[in-house]
């Protein structure tokens, strides 16, 4: 399994993503992903994972599952253009991708202050400073996560 998910982590640092879709980086990261700031459109495409909440997350890691985790929101640009790869890759491999949808159609957040303190420990590496210093999960985040670790991820797209 592990061999699986290495693979499709590297597909997607490899194939990258491109998009004719105009899109507006968030100033305080270096790599395209998504905060509040995107101006995307709903993804016209209909790839479905299976959409779990933040709360059957966080249990991911505290009940010590395995498995492979993505964080988004419908309307990020980045988003848009990694779910496609991702969903390709998960077919090819058969394996299932675990969707943690951050933010309703409005891009407000899903998950409570008190889930943010609980996931950050976990997800602290695949987060970033805002622009107001404020340690931000910012979309997409595609982790693998073995016995509730995680073992490899990334975290946004590619040119």
């Amino acid at each position: 399994m592990k061999k699986y998910i290495t693979i499709l982590l590297l597909a997607l640092l490899t194939i990258g993503c491109t998009s004719t879709q105009e899109k507006t980086e968030p100033s305080s990261n270096t790599i395209p992903a998504c905060d509040i700031e995107c101006d995307g459109e709903d993804s016209d495409n209909d790839i479905d994972f299976k959409e779990i909440t933040m709360d059957q997350a966080i249990r991911f890691f505290e009940n010590k599952q395995t498995g492979v985790l993505y964080f988004g929101f419908e309307k990020c640009p980045w988003c848009q253009e990694a779910k496609p790869i991702l969903y390709d890759i998960s077919k090819t491999y058969d394996v299932e991708v675990n969707y943690i949808k951050t933010r309703d159609d409005d891009k407000n957040l899903l998950y409570t202050d008190e889930q943010k303190e609980i996931f950050t420990p976990y997800l602290k590496d695949y987060m970033s400073n805002n622009d107001d210093g404020i340690l931000t999960l910012f979309v997409p985040v595609v982790i693998y996560v073995k016995d509730g670790t995680i073992v490899d991820g990334h975290v946004g797209t590619f040119d």
